[in-house]
């Protein structure tokens, strides 16, 4: 990857292996372009609109996309980093029907208030970051890393969890009879909260 930051063009279409720093696209409309190998740092795209965009082998770090549309977008094996993705409605983006080709990854990224409903995110990573009342119902996680994450007020319900790593995860209500959980990985105290959603008494 060339390290030389380089200009946001308004006419290039297609760029490869470059390095976006300090970007202001604020509320600005992005359509139609392709990124492959790219990296963006310390941009802010609060309230931008991603149109048909591709993001091919990217990473962002340093970023806040919070409000950010996604419409008919691609992202595949992209990463975020230490970034902010307050209230993206991720169910617009562009989704392969079965699995994305490589794995979404989100580390020390806020994603609260996103929605995630009925998505395929087998084998993503969201570790250590903040998802306070995300929307995650009916959404593929098996295999994900969730770990070090707080869920405070996420919903969940018929989401795959199948062998998923929840390893000091915390704040979750996951109730196990509404989800799948087979081989899923919890850690104490946290895991006491599945006890919770039984409706048992524990004394």
């Amino acid at each position: 990857m060339n390290n030389k930051p380089k200009a946001f063009s308004g006419t290039e279409k297609e760029r490869t292996d470059a390095v976006f720093e300090n970007l202001d696209l604020r509320n600005k409309a992005v359509t139609g372009r392709s990124f492959y190998g790219c990296l963006f740092r310390n941009c802010d795209f609060t309230g931008a609109a991603f149109t048909r965009c591709r993001f091919n082998d990217c990473r962002f770090e340093s970023c806040n996309l919070s409000l950010a549309a996604v419409r008919g977008s691609v992202f595949s094996n992209t990463a975020f980093k230490d970034s902010k993705l307050a209230g993206v409605d991720w169910t617009g983006a562009a989704w392969p029907a079965l699995k994305l080709p490589a794995a979404l990854e989100f580390t020390s990224c806020v994603l609260s208030d996103c929605n995630f409903l009925g998505l395929s995110l087998k084998d993503c990573k969201f570790t250590k970051c903040l998802a306070r009342d995300a929307d995650f119902r009916e959404a593929d996680l098996s295999g994900a890393d969730l770990t070090h994450t707080d869920f405070s007020g996420s919903l969940f319900g018929k989401t795959d969890l199948r062998g998923a790593n929840l390893d000091q995860a915390r704040n979750y209500a996951i109730r196990i009879s509404d989800n799948k959980v087979k081989d899923a990985r919890f850690s104490m105290p946290e895991a006491m909260a599945l006890l919770y959603c039984l409706d048992i008494k524990i004394i």
